[in-house]
């Protein structure tokens, strides 16, 4: 308030002429002319005085006071007394801080704009659900079971979602469900932020759950060979599958169900992941073993298609029921995570022992996540024993 009704008291003495004229100082030689610029024009709300070296720079300064002096005039007289005391009582509230009036108005006519630009949660996710329209099913479902987890947000313009509003039903997940949970939401609202539709992430402002790091688990060679097995014997459409994901290291989930038997060279011993296949959208070559050959070739001589995906017409659903039923047959308990693909790089890199190689053929970017992973993951032994597994025809 005191300083909005000081800048008005300041333009009343306006009523006696203020006198902008350049004069020359008695104290400056450098600079020698001189102009007094009063409090209601100075850019610190008091009284300074500028110097400078010749009359006509003074006189510039003194054009642009006097110009100011003008605007300020008119803008005062455009006021009503209820927005000046709007102005005042906005002062009063600003009092205190580092913000100033103007600075609040912009930044509250950047929050609406950001409203008027935005969409609801639920819009937000079902556009990067069709932008994701590529990627793998598992990955979408999990999409769509994190949009269902917060119905209450479903109608709520994503630029008014914030940190607070998320803290308390992610906490209720456990830290390993909160830690994916918040990174497909994190996922959804850069999206967001890139097509203008809120300022900030929200996600930006929460902690991620540390968890210590877990060693990589790994199917036993039995366990493989008796997915293999069981495979060959009673359901021969999902045997190249369990190959190509065990002993090529094939993403299960994405890759796997695009590759087709065009991708295998049987004779040169080498699968090629086409960049529409692979989850990086980047063209590898996979060494296919002499054992997975082997197995591939029993697949053939049993009477399996070799056309079109090596999936078939399976679907991921019934696909999933296939794989759930090998590994219980295979007296398997439970399903290990991308068991799979970490038996895979596992023994290989037991085995060759080039990580390069290894990263290359897996598709992976850093070496230095692969060998912490993979590292002695399994013993030479077992490693060679795992590359030895063969089906007895």
């Amino acid at each position: 308030m005191a300083c909005f009704s000081g800048s008005l008291w300041q333009y009343n003495r306006m009523a006696r002429p203020v006198s902008l004229t350049p004069y020359r100082s008695k104290t400056s030689t450098n600079r020698p002319w001189c102009v007094d610029i009063p409090a209601f024009l100075s850019d610190t709300g008091k009284r300074k005085r500028r110097f400078f070296l010749t009359k006509r720079d003074a006189e510039v300064e003194c054009e642009k006071l006097e110009a100011r002096r003008d605007n300020f005039g008119v803008s005062l007289t455009a006021l009503t007394p209820a927005r000046i005391a709007e102005a005042a009582e906005a002062y009063n509230l600003l009092e205190g801080g580092s913000a100033s009036l103007l600075d609040a108005v912009h930044g509250f006519l950047a929050v609406q704009k950001a409203r008027h630009a935005s969409v609801s949660f639920l819009e937000l996710f079902n556009q990067f659900l069709e932008a994701k329209k590529d990627r793998n099913g598992q990955y979408r479902r999990e999409l769509r079971v994190t949009r269902d987890r917060f119905p209450q947000f479903h109608a709520k313009f994503v630029s008014d979602v914030s940190y607070r509003d998320l803290e308390k039903p992610l906490a209720k997940i456990s830290p390993g469900g909160r830690n994916a949970v918040m990174r497909y939401l994190r996922a959804v609202f850069n999206y967001g932020i890139k097509r203008g539709y809120l300022i900030e992430n929200p996600i930006a402002r929460l902690d991620f759950a540390e968890r210590p790091r877990k060693e990589v688990e790994t199917l036993t060679n039995k366990q493989v060979e008796a997915m293999l097995k069981h495979a060959l014997a009673e359901d021969l459409q999902l045997l190249p599958f369990l190959v190509l994901g065990l002993f090529c290291g094939i993403r299960p989930d994405g890759e796997l169900q695009k590759v087709e038997w065009k991708d295998i060279d049987l004779a040169d011993k080498v699968v090629t992941i086409r960049p529409e296949v692979s989850k990086t959208k980047r063209r590898r070559f996979v060494d296919l073993s002499d054992n997975a050959k082997s197995w591939l070739e029993a697949y053939q001589q049993g009477g399996g298609s070799s056309t079109g995906r090596i999936v078939g017409e399976t679907t991921e659903s019934e696909l999933r029921g296939k794989r759930t039923a090998n590994w219980k047959a295979a007296g398997m308990t439970k399903w290990i995570q991308q068991g799979m693909r970490h038996t895979f790089c596992s023994n290989w890199l037991a085995e060759h022992k080039d990580i390069n190689r290894l990263v290359l053929m897996s598709g992976h970017d850093s070496v230095d996540t692969m060998f912490r992973h993979y590292h002695r993951g399994t013993t030479e032994a077992d490693a060679t024993a795992f590359w030895s597994i063969q089906p007895k025809i």
